[in-house]
C-alpha cells in the first residue's frame, strides 16, 4: 500500500509536471512574456522562474518514483506550493479563486500521497 501510494503521487507529479511545461507555456508564460511594457529583467526573470519550476516539478516526480530519503522534503515543497496557489486564489477572488488557480488540487494530493506514503514505512 504504502509503494502505491508513493508511486500514485510520483505519476500525478510527472503529469503536472509535464502540464505545466507543454501547456503551461503557452496558456500561461507566453502571454505574461506578450505583457507590454516589461522590462528585459522583468521578461527573463519571469522566463527564467517559469522553467526553473519546470524543472523542479519534473526533478521532484523523479525522486518521488525512486523514493529516496530526499522524497518526503520535496512532498513538503509540493504542498507548500498549494498552500501559496490556494491563498493566492482566495485572496484574489474567495472560493472562485480555487477554480480559477486549480493547481493547489495537483500540488497537494501528490504531495500528500508521497509525504503519506513514505510516512508509513
Amino acid at each position: 500500500m504504502r509503494r502505491r501510494m508513493v508511486r500514485a503521487g510520483a505519476i500525478l507529479a510527472g503529469v503536472t509536471a509535464a502540464v505545466h511545461i507543454l501547456v503551461g507555456t503557452y496558456d500561461t508564460l507566453l502571454p505574461l512574456l506578450d505583457t507590454p511594457g516589461l522590462t528585459p529583467a522583468v521578461r527573463g526573470t519571469l522566463h527564467a522562474c517559469w522553467h526553473f519550476l519546470g524543472f523542479v516539478l519534473a526533478f521532484s516526480a523523479w525522486r518521488f518514483w525512486r523514493g529516496g530519503p530526499d522524497a518526503p522534503g520535496l512532498a513538503a515543497v509540493w504542498i507548500g506550493g498549494a498552500l501559496c496557489f490556494a491563498l493566492v486564489g482566495l485572496w484574489q477572488a474567495g472560493l472562485a479563486g480555487l477554480v480559477v488557480l486549480p493547481q493547489w488540487v495537483f500540488l497537494s494530493l501528490a504531495g500528500g500521497l508521497v509525504m503519506a506514503g513514505m510516512r508509513r514505512a
